[in-house]
């Protein structure tokens, strides 16, 4: 089996599990935003939490992964502002496209990205934590702005950031790695939570999936996959060569970037009146074409030189 087999079939086949579970209601209908709220303040916290605090290596270049990560989000933000009267689609839609083209899926990157760089888990670790803040943000502040369901307003914003478990995991996990502090015991318990999270986590993508939505509006649903898994990664590559960040750094990074939009933006643009049925449509479509083209980013990758530092 190749690399991005090994890696892309397990995650293909929990997502159409998840998707199979939810539409053969073989489980409650409740289950699945209890599912998704375990994972959210336990499971998925205590993943990124470990993955920093045990990181041999990859956090080194913090600062610098950290520039390219937000000059690119900033670059695509910029760019799918510009494009947004072409879309044929109104302010909510725009919030779905916006969302569709700058979010990432967690589960598939802690699942994909180790397998295909090995080595890779705490510098993955560190993308995801150096990204949500920023991307949880800028989605909020977007869809304030052109949905207008909830106004915007300071506090909570800051709130809402300052709270987000993902968020505290990631800085008490930098901090015990940063110190040197072991875990004893506590990593094992920790890394079977973070074991359950990700397949936790990937049927709940496949629960998400809604198919019946895609005829609606091609424009829109082409625009964000576009921006997705064109735009973003190449102008993560621009930046990061710009840096000088050595291909072993590059090559994740573009990869990571190639990855589809998380199923959180289906619940934001519900609770703050997105276009739902379009940002449905948009993740159920990136979640199938990711799966052809990321071989094609990681084919790509294998063509520098990926020696590890």
């Amino acid at each position: 089996m190749t690399p991005v087999a090994g890696a892309l079939v397990p995650l293909a086949i929990l997502i159409a599990l998840g998707f199979a579970l939810r539409r053969g209601a073989f489980l409650p209908e409740p289950f699945w935003p209890s599912l998704d709220r375990l994972n959210y303040w336990v499971l998925f916290p205590a993943l990124i939490f470990v993955s920093l605090a045990t990181a041999g290596r990859g956090l080194e270049n913090g600062s610098a992964v950290a520039f390219v990560v937000w000059g690119a989000l900033l670059l695509v933000s910029a760019a799918t502002l510009l494009v947004r009267r072409g879309l044929g689609t109104d302010g909510p839609g725009f919030t779905s496209v916006y969302q569709g083209a700058v979010r990432f899926n967690s589960y598939v990157a802690l699942g994909a990205l180790p397998v295909l760089f090995p080595g890779s888990e705490g510098l993955t670790a560190l993308i995801v934590a150096v990204t949500v803040p920023v991307v949880n943000v800028t989605c909020v502040l977007v869809l304030a702005r052109f949905a207008g369901r909830t106004p915007l307003r300071g506090r909570p914003l800051l709130r809402s950031v300052t709270s987000n478990p993902l968020i505290i995991a990631s800085l008490l996990g930098a901090a015990v790695q940063a110190l040197a502090w072991p875990l004893g015991p506590l990593e094992g318990a920790l890394r079977t939570l973070g074991a359950a999270s990700l397949a936790c986590g990937l049927l709940s993508v496949g629960a998400t999936l809604r198919f019946d939505h895609v005829r609606r509006g091609w424009r829109p649903i082409a625009a964000s996959t576009a921006l997705k898994f064109v735009a973003l990664p190449a102008a993560t590559w621009l930046i990061a060569a710009w840096f000088g960040l050595p291909p072993s750094l590059l090559a994740p990074l573009v990869v990571f970037q190639a990855l589809p939009t998380a199923s959180a933006s289906f619940v934001l643009a519900r609770a703050m009146g997105g276009d739902e049925k379009l940002m449905a449509a948009i993740l159920a479509v990136q979640t199938v074409v990711a799966m052809a083209w990321l071989p094609w980013a990681y084919a790509w990758t294998r063509t520098w030189d990926l020696t590890l530092p």
